[in-house]
C-alpha cells in the first residue's frame, strides 16, 4: 500500500482490537509494520454506506429498496422518485469515478482473454474460491446464512456469471449487467452483515463484523492474484497488458464493492501484500471449511474435469482436481483441508499439462 492510513471510519485514537480467531498477530507486525494495525483495524469495519441504505430498509420496504436499487443501478439515482439520502449517499460514490479508472483501456487490454474461458472456470473453482474456503472465520457467514454446501455447484455457477458480466466490454460502467450486479452482491453482503450483527451465534470478539474489510479486500486477490498466477502454474498465461488490465478492474471492482482505500490494492505487488497478512494471521481451518470443499469438488470440479479428460480416464478426475488444489493451495493449507496427497500435483507442477486438455 501507498500508505498504512487506517480504514476511513477507524481513527488513531481507536485501540487496535485482534479478533481472538487470528493468529500470528505479533508475527505479522515484524513482518508487515504499521500495515498490520490497519489490516486489524478493518477487522471492525463493515461498509457504512451500503449498512445506511440497509438499515432504511424496513421503512422502505424490501421489495420497495430493491426496485429503487435497481433503477438507481440502471438509469442513475437521480431516476429514482423519493430516494432516501442513504441511496443517495452511496451512488455519490459509485457515480463517483475515480480518477485512476480506464475503463477503455481495461477492455481494450483484456480483448482476448476469453480464450482461456474454460480454464479459467476450472481455476476459479480450485485456486480462487478454495483458498477463500480456508479461513472459518470469513466462511462463518456461509455456514449460518443458508444451505450453501448443499447448493455449492449452482453458487459456482453464480459467481461465474458475475465474473463474464463485469469482464465484458463496458461491464464496468453505470447501466450494465456488469455494474448492476455489483452494486447488487455489495447491498447482499450489507444484508447479511445486519442480519449476522443482530444474531447472538455471531461471535465478534472472535470474528470482528460479519464480512469485515479485510476479507472483502481478500476478495480482490482472490479474483485477481491467485487466479492469473494459477493459470501461469497450468500453463494457460495471460499476457503482461492482460495481468495489468486483470488488477485495474479489480481496483475498480473493489471501489464499487465499497473497500476503503486503505485497503485496495494497485498493483500485483500490494496484492501480494495482502494475500501474505491475510494467510499469516487467518483462523484455523474447520470442519465447515472442509465440508465446503469438499462439496465444490462433488458438484463442479470434478464434473468440470470429466469433461474434459477422455473418456478413458474420466475416473481420474478427483485426483486431478485434489493434485490441482494443492499445487495452487501449497500443502500446508491444502493438508489442513484434508485435501488427499497426490503424485500427480508433482507432475501437473512440473509439466502445466492441462493447457492440451481445458484449451483444445
Amino acid at each position: 500500500m501507498a500508505t498504512e492510513q487506517l480504514p476511513a471510519t477507524a481513527t488513531t485514537s481507536d485501540p487496535i482490537r485482534v479478533p481472538t480467531s487470528l493468529r500470528r498477530v505479533e508475527e505479522a507486525r515484524r513482518h508487515f509494520g504499521p500495515f498490520t494495525d490497519a489490516y486489524l483495524a478493518s477487522m471492525w469495519v463493515g461498509d457504512p454506506l451500503a449498512d445506511a441504505f440497509v438499515a432504511d430498509f424496513p421503512t422502505l420496504g424490501h421489495g420497495r429498496a430493491m426496485r429503487m436499487l435497481r433503477t438507481a443501478c440502471r438509469e442513475g439515482v437521480a431516476a429514482v422518485p423519493d430516494a432516501p439520502e442513504s441511496l443517495r449517499a452511496l451512488f455519490a460514490q459509485l457515480e463517483s469515478v475515480p480518477d485512476w479508472v480506464d475503463t477503455a483501456a481495461i477492455d481494450r487490454d483484456s480483448r482476448f482473454t476469453s480464450r482461456y474461458s474454460r480454464a479459467s472456470g476450472i481455476v476459479l473453482g480450485a485456486a480462487s474460491l478454495v483458498s477463500g474456503y480456508a479461513n472459518s472465520a470469513a466462511s462463518r457467514p456461509l455456514e449460518l446464512t443458508g444451505r450453501y454446501v448443499e447448493n455449492a455447484g449452482a453458487r459456482t455457477i453464480e459467481v461465474g456469471s458475475w465474473l463474464v458480466a463485469v469482464s465484458r466490454p463496458g461491464g464496468l460502467e453505470l447501466g450494465s449487467d456488469g455494474f448492476e450486479l455489483t452494486v447488487r452482491v455489495r447491498i447482499i453482503h450489507a444484508l447479511v452483515r445486519a442480519d449476522l450483527s443482530r444474531r447472538p451465534d455471531w461471535d465478534s470478539a472472535a470474528w470482528g463484523v460479519p464480512i469485515c474489510q479485510a476479507y472483502l479486500g481478500y476478495t480482490l486477490v482472490e479474483f485477481a492474484l491467485i487466479p492469473l498466477r494459477a493459470m501461469r502454474q497450468i500453463g494457460a498465461p495471460y499476457l503482461p497488458h492482460e495481468e495489468r488490465a486483470a488488477y485495474a478492474r479489480w481496483r475498480y471492482l473493489g471501489h464499487l464493492l465499497g473497500i476503503d482505500a486503505s485497503l485496495l490494492p494497485r498493483d500485483a505487488e500490494e496484492q501480494e501484500r495482502l494475500e501474505a497478512i491475510y494467510l499469516l494471521t487467518r483462523p484455523e481451518v474447520d470442519d465447515y471449511c472442509r465440508s465446503l470443499v469438499a462439496s465444490i469438488n462433488r458438484d463442479f470440479l470434478v464434473p468440470e474435469i470429466e469433461g474434459v479428460l477422455p473418456r478413458r480416464l474420466a475416473g481420474q478426475a478427483p485426483r486431478v482436481v485434489h493434485a490441482l488444489e494443492r499445487l495452487f493451495l501449497g500443502d500446508e493449507i491444502a493438508d489442513e483441508l484434508q485435501i488427499p496427497r497426490t503424485r500427480l500435483a508433482g507432475v501437473i507442477g512440473r509439466t502445466g499439462p492441462l493447457l492440451s486438455l481445458v484449451n483444445g
